[in-house]
């Protein structure tokens, strides 16, 4: 057994590394899978030297490897886990509805995580080197019910000696509205309000940290926007879809590689999006300049969406207006001033809505918009309309004076 195993990663190793050509081929659909299994029989035999009586057992191993993702493909299929973190070989974390916690999984030694991190790389059509030491990459194929979003470290730039990988993943089915609500990520009445927010005027703001929801929460609420409004999606990773709206497009980023030249970020996709007749323009997350042109968007009458890592309502917008004030030639007053379209502002925290704010104006004096908090779950704070998601009339929780 144990040489079948070396056997094995032999095989893995010379194919994602000195035939990792011939591997990304296979993936783009080039090179066929039996034909590619064929040159897997070949090495066996040819180099190998394998008895025969093991050759078709281990070219089912490597199979195995090669389209699949091995000892994570539980977790990746298990639709209760949300993100997958490898910290070491023998170190497996992952976040379960909302929770960190370990696993008993492991790989076979530091030198198996690298291979395996060379090979989910060489799947996706990207490498991991000295120029590649920061790497991310969505692989959409490798599950039928996921995307999987790949952040990978190498040791070039870690402190340890192997990789670290973070693997995000996004149903490929939609998660609608009602469903958020079974989940306890909103109660109806947050929902009826949402979704009224959706078809008026105004521009929204889901914030909080990394993995809060935002991107969940942002993604149902699409569906909601009327079928004869057009609207343009871009993002940096493919996690905002819709199956179902008729004039809803979706663009996301090209990174250069290598020595290449070809490269589109999030500046480039917005600055070109205000050519368009558009009614909505979304942004998957606001990270830099393009926040500029948002801002140009939002004034000039789009009902403009977007998500930002942001700690409170206030930080997300001062920190909007920064990321749009060093990329422009205004101050963060002017560019405060020309937010006040975007009105709601969705706080999430552990996978659940928390706060949501209302801009209701800008005070020139003090150079800030001004806000009002119309829910808090934490304090106690309820000015939503009495109504739930179904448009049925409910009894307020807690009405407190708003200072």
């Amino acid at each position: 057994m144990t040489d079948l195993k070396r056997a094995v990663e032999n095989i893995i190793e010379y194919f994602v590394t000195q035939e990792a050509q011939t591997l990304t081929r296979m993936y783009r659909g080039q090179v066929s899978k039996r034909e590619f299994l064929q040159m897997v029989h070949q090495y066996i035999v040819q180099v190998l030297r394998v008895e025969e009586r093991y050759v078709n057992l281990i070219v089912e191993e490597v199979s195995k490897y090669i389209w699949g993702y091995r000892i994570l493909s539980d977790l990746i299929a298990d639709p209760e886990v949300s993100d997958i973190r490898i910290l070491a070989y023998d170190n497996i974390r992952i976040k379960k509805n909302g929770k960190r916690q370990s696993t008993n999984l492991k790989f076979d030694s530091p030198k198996d995580l690298q291979y395996f991190a060379e090979y989910c790389a060489t799947k996706c059509a990207h490498s991991l080197s000295m120029i590649h030491a920061v790497a991310n990459w969505t692989d959409r194929n490798g599950d039928p019910d996921f995307i999987l979003r790949f952040n990978v470290t190498t040791a070039f730039v870690n402190s340890v000696e192997t990789p670290y990988i973070h693997i995000r993943k996004i149903p490929k089915t939609k998660t609608t509205v009602q469903q958020l609500i079974a989940k306890n990520f909103m109660n109806p009445q947050v929902a009826a309000y949402l979704k009224q927010k959706v078809v008026s005027d105004g521009g929204m703001i889901w914030c909080g940290k990394g993995g809060s929801g935002k991107t969940t929460g942002m993604n149902a609420f699409l569906d909601e926007i009327p079928e004869d409004k057009s609207c343009l999606v871009i993002q940096e990773n493919e996690e905002l879809f819709s199956h179902t709206h008729p004039e809803m497009m979706f663009q996301h980023i090209v990174l250069r590689s290598g020595d290449g030249v070809i490269n589109y970020d999030l500046k480039d996709l917005a600055r070109n999006g205000l050519l368009m007749d558009l009614d909505y323009f979304v942004i998957g997350e606001i990270k830099g300049g393009e926040a500029l042109y948002f801002l140009n968007a939002s004034y000039t009458g789009h009902r403009c969406w977007a998500s930002l890592h942001a700690m409170s309502a206030g930080e997300a917008m001062i920190k909007l207006a920064d990321y749009a004030k060093y990329e422009g030639d205004y101050t963060r007053e002017q560019v405060l001033e020309m937010l006040q379209d975007i009105r709601t502002i969705v706080f999430m925290k552990d996978f659940r809505v928390q706060e949501i704010t209302e801009v209701i104006g800008f005070d020139e004096a003090e150079g800030n918009l001004i806000y009002k908090t119309v829910y808090d779950e934490k304090q106690g704070i309820n000015l939503l309309p009495d109504t739930d998601s179904e448009g049925c009339r409910i009894l307020p929780r807690i009405r407190p004076t708003v200072h």
